[in-house]
């Protein structure tokens, strides 16, 4: 049975090690991995090249091969460089707040709701309010996109109108501090 494979290579300034299947990356903003165990791939590394081969076929495999080069690729820039996500506070109705407490946001009158709303902010994401503006910075592409993602979801409006009901948190810009300036 033939394999499929790709090569990645790693930058200079990027640290790799190779644990069974896992894969961490170190670089100058910090340590990021990811377990492929529970994919069907072998990764093995031959100096600064890793390579990554599955016994799959067809767009089963590629599809496989793709996602890992996605991950490592994300595991090496986010150790060089964060990933920025900006939000904006919507209101038509109710002012809504938000406010950083800890390691959790609140989400206060939003609607008119007496109880908050609240948020858990992962581990190595920096979260900044200031008035509507909301901004997120991390090198896990991943925990700052889910934050986002679960901001926006917990301030969607259902069973009202969405033309006249504009309410909610929504992402204005996203990428990386080199793509989104002065961020």
């Amino acid at each position: 049975m033939e394999s499929s494979g790709i090569e990645l290579v790693i930058p200079s300034s990027v640290q790799m090690l190779l644990e069974g299947k896992k894969v961490t990356m170190k670089g100058e903003l910090g340590t990021l991995s990811w377990d492929f165990s529970g994919s069907k791939v072998q990764l093995m590394v031959d100096g600064n090249i890793l390579r990554a081969t599955t016994q799959k076929k067809g767009k089963r495999g590629d599809a496989l091969l793709g996602t890992v080069s996605k991950r490592v690729k994300n595991l090496i820039r986010g150790v060089n460089e964060r990933y920025v996500v900006k939000m904006k506070v919507v209101h038509s109705h109710f002012p809504t707040t938000v406010k950083k407490e800890g390691k959790t946001l609140r989400i206060e009158n939003f609607m008119g709701e007496r109880s908050p709303r609240r948020i858990t902010i992962p581990d190595g994401v920096e979260v900044n309010v200031t008035g509507v503006d909301l901004l997120m910075k991390g090198i896990d592409k991943d925990g700052v996109t889910q934050l986002a993602g679960s901001i926006q979801s917990t301030t969607r409006i259902l069973r009202k109108d969405p033309r006249v009901y504009l309410d909610g948190i929504y992402v204005v810009e996203k990428g990386y501090e080199s793509e989104i300036g002065g961020a």
